[in-house]
């Protein structure tokens, strides 16, 4: 696989405590998780603890993703998030202080970065001044061309505190890709008072502002005007824990491919609902299943 197919992922990584259990999660580890099962090279970033959780973390991952840049903490423990469903809307409560509050761009971690094709964060991750240097080092890693693709997580509150408005800035600001939901976009149209954020971002610099609807399907803009997604519906049973991330990954995955947008796309919502139509973020499925999502969708 060439480096232009390389993906490093930063950023957190948690343990969903689910009323029923713990599920591995965090938007960035999904998103490698998800990337690792389509075939895809992915390199995670994050740290954990050195316990129980962190080391039970790196073994579920490593059929998947490249556990290499995983940095143990000796300090702080593994992160993890009190996760409760609503009629399948997961509402969550962050234990803060742990281990991924504190990322370092290391030597080695430099180097990975500089050969990736494609750089994926989320804006939780650099929101201590731990994080937001660490993130600072691995942007100014990265070598020209490489993609940098930003999962924004956007909250009410966020306005409100000065270190996390200008996290959420920076992140942006250096994207290629822009990926957000319904609500984020609001949430963005009113903290930064812009009619159209979708407008405004693409006017910045040539990129990709992906929005998601949630069971109504996405839309991809760029240069080409948008394109519109259908959603798949997933099966009952399951929760929206994750689809976003996973969303992401399946759309980057076929990037690097040389698939165009729209056939991504619809990859990428096909992948969403299968990941709806289980309990958790990172499902595992089988090779005949990740055939079956990917196999349709390469044909289109």
């Amino acid at each position: 696989m060439s480096t232009d197919q390389a993906v490093v992922v930063w950023g957190e990584l948690l343990w969903d405590r689910f009323p029923d259990g713990h599920r591995l999660g965090g938007a960035p580890t999904n998103c490698a998780w998800h990337l690792g099962q389509a075939g895809g090279w992915a390199q995670l970033v994050t740290r954990v603890g050195d316990d129980d959780d962190g080391h039970r973390a790196i073994a579920q991952l490593e059929p998947f993703v490249d556990t290499t840049y995983i940095q143990l903490d000796r300090e702080r423990a593994t992160g993890e998030v009190l996760v409760e469903l609503d009629r399948g809307e997961a509402r969550y409560r962050l234990v803060t202080g742990r281990a991924w509050e504190r990322i370092a761009c290391t030597a080695d971690v430099c180097e990975a970065i500089a050969d990736a094709g494609v750089l994926v964060f989320g804006t939780l991750a650099q929101r201590t001044p731990d994080g937001l240097a660490g993130w600072r080092a691995a942007i100014g890693a990265t070598r020209e061309g490489c993609v940098r693709a930003v999962d924004v997580n956007l909250r009410p509150a966020d306005r409100d505190t000065a270190d996390t408005r200008l996290a959420i800035d920076e992140a942006i600001d250096v994207a290629d890709v822009v990926k957000l939901n319904d609500k984020e976009l609001d949430l963005l149209r009113d903290w930064r008072g812009w009619a159209d954020p979708v407008t405004t971002l693409l006017g910045r610099k040539r990129r990709v502002v992906v929005v998601t609807h949630g069971a109504a399907g996405s839309t991809l803009h760029g240069d080409k005007g948008a394109i519109e997604i259908a959603p798949c519906a997933a099966s009952p049973g399951g929760d929206n824990v994750g689809c976003g991330d996973a969303y992401l990954a399946i759309l980057l995955h076929g990037m690097t491919l040389g698939w165009d947008l729209r056939a991504s796309g619809r990859l990428a919502s096909r992948w969403a609902a299968a990941v709806a139509s289980v309990r958790g973020a990172t499902p595992t499925f089988t090779d005949e299943q990740v055939a079956d999502l990917l196999e349709l969708e390469v044909a289109a």
